[in-house]
């Protein structure tokens, strides 16, 4: 396993930390777009992730079990625009009849009880999912990675600061040893039989015809110290707040409109991710910086989101890279010659996991490993998320465009 950076420095190890599904907010378009069958492969993966991180988690020794701090909580979804309320409501019942008695079930809160119960201010309601979770990934995926290092140290190895270049493939080489792929990092070169990328945002790299297929979009996060007033809820509660996504010309400033947060059980302290960034600053790869928008916008924004918070001291902020596609899903599979820019078919992608990949990334990576064992596709698995030659071929710079900017103007 070739790491460009230190381990676990991805999208995984930045993230805010919450296990939730996202199939409430996708439903309505998959079903549009795909049909009610594809769509409920996508709902049924989701909660089926959830379970397997929390099972994993469960297996984890006492002490690696303790640091990863798994919490059990209700993720409770502030809207702040009616309409998407009332919209988000009716699908509710469409997912709970899916989901059956699985452990993810939904329901709707009023404007005061979202108040009351979990603080949340300037809504129109609120979306409850219970059997979500809390934890700490980055913590999680190192524990998960020192037990594959220590289990399996003949056929494992985890090489960090080992950045690839370039890759090339040659056919000869297939026949006299079975390894047509050559990889060149900065301490050497690796032979391979196949090779899987698991680069996320970065991916385009390594694999130049996927510009404007699949782009890096810089997210902010943020820990907060709050209030001594503001309640301890970290055990049983996470929070997301979303409204209306918008850009302002004068500022040239872009909003989300989502914002996303997890109390720390120990510490009282508010972990919370949002952007509000100019576009340079948010489409960017660069991770090294936080944005100056970004880093004003979530040093302030707390109260408008939650009741009772009191004074707030920002305690760290950073940021980090997801990797989001044009059609807004996951691109999993075979990659052919048209897409890598290279001979062979030994190249694989698990990628773009558009900015929620907690509830998608282990299961992918599963049946990812399953195709390029030359099993068939897991029965399991969202049809929606594999890439096929059509599907690539609808992945244009102009489709990311399109799909990028409805949600601000």
């Amino acid at each position: 396993m070739l790491e460009a950076r230190n381990a676990v420095s991805g999208a995984t190890g930045r993230n805010g930390g919450h296990l939730v599904s996202d199939s409430l907010a996708l439903f309505s378009e998959l079903v549009s777009r795909f049909g009610t069958e594809r769509a409920t492969e996508v709902v049924l993966f989701s909660t089926a992730n959830i379970a397997k991180l929390k099972e994993l988690t469960a297996q984890l020794d006492e002490s690696d079990r303790t640091s990863v701090e798994l919490r059990n909580v209700a993720s409770v979804a502030g809207l702040g625009d009616a309409n998407v309320f009332e919209s988000a409501a009716e699908a509710i019942g469409a997912i709970n009849q899916i989901l059956n008695e699985q452990t993810l079930k939904h329901r709707t809160v009023s404007r005061e009880e979202a108040a009351k119960e979990y603080k949340l201010r300037n809504i129109e309601g609120a979306l409850v999912q219970e059997g979500a979770a809390a934890l700490w990934p980055y913590r999680l995926v190192t524990a998960l990675l020192a037990r594959l290092v220590e289990d399996h140290p003949g056929r494992f190895s985890l090489e960090n600061h080992t950045p690839v270049c370039t890759i090339n493939h040659d056919p000869q080489c297939l026949e006299v040893d079975g390894r047509p792929y050559t990889l060149t990092t900065p301490r050497g070169t690796i032979r391979a039989k196949k090779v899987i990328h698991c680069t996320n945002g970065y991916s385009a790299h390594l694999i130049p015809n996927l510009v404007g297929k699949l782009y890096p979009l810089r997210g902010t996060m943020s820990v907060q110290k709050l209030g001594p007033g503001f309640p301890s809820l970290g055990g049983s509660v996470s929070w997301s707040h979303i409204s209306r996504g918008h850009y302002d010309a004068d500022s040239q400033l872009w909003s989300t409109g989502l914002y996303y947060a997890q109390q720390n059980e120990k510490t009282g302290h508010m972990w919370i991710g949002g952007e509000v960034q100019k576009l340079e600053e948010m489409l960017t790869s660069d991770d090294s910086v936080v944005g100056t928008s970004a880093r004003e916008n979530l040093c302030s924004v707390v109260p408008t989101l939650l009741e009772g918070t009191g004074s707030i001291e920002s305690l760290n902020i950073w940021s980090g890279i997801m990797g989001f596609t044009a059609d807004g899903l996951p691109l999993v599979g075979n990659m052919t010659e048209s897409l890598t820019g290279r001979s062979g078919s030994g190249e694989w992608i698990a990628a773009g996991f558009n900015g929620h990949g907690m509830d998608k990334c282990w299961l992918s990576g599963e049946a990812l490993a399953r195709l390029a064992l030359g099993e068939e596709v897991p029965e399991w698995f969202p049809r929606v998320f594999l890439l096929g030659e059509k599907r690539c071929k609808e992945l244009t710079t102009e489709a990311a465009v399109e799909r990028f900017t409805k949600q601000f103007i």
